[in-house]
């Protein structure tokens, strides 16, 4: 299971996907849009770095790995347990569950941006 908690409230042991983390959201809300805005920047970014292979893709194989092991908890600021207010980590959340569930190797994978679930 994948969780996302606030960093100001939990206590537990996770992985930090914050500023300025290599997972971290690149896009500020009112600097580069409102809080949708910014996610949906995020998920283009995020897209981009899987087709890259890079550290980023790296990193999400590693929270992968973890998550196929057993619990996985993304930490950061912006995620407010109790709300349905959305998070970067909530797409984080979907390419790691979309990673698991796909053959990731393969380049025509990461062609369409649309197989990453919201």
């Amino acid at each position: 299971m994948i969780r996302i908690e606030n960093r100001k409230t939990y206590r537990g042991d996770g992985v930090y996907i914050g500023r300025p983390s290599l997972l971290g959201n690149p896009f500020r809300i009112g600097e580069h849009g409102t809080r949708d805005e910014v996610i949906a920047c995020y998920r283009v970014w995020l897209w981009r770095q899987i087709n890259l292979r890079g550290d980023v893709y790296r990193e999400l194989q590693r929270l992968a790995g973890i998550a196929k092991q057993g619990d996985l908890v993304l930490i950061c600021w912006c995620k407010q347990q109790g709300h349905h207010i959305p998070c970067h980590g909530d797409i984080l959340k979907s390419a790691v569950m979309w990673m698991n569930s796909a053959n990731t190797d393969s380049p025509t994978d990461a062609e369409n941006l649309d197989s990453i679930p919201e």
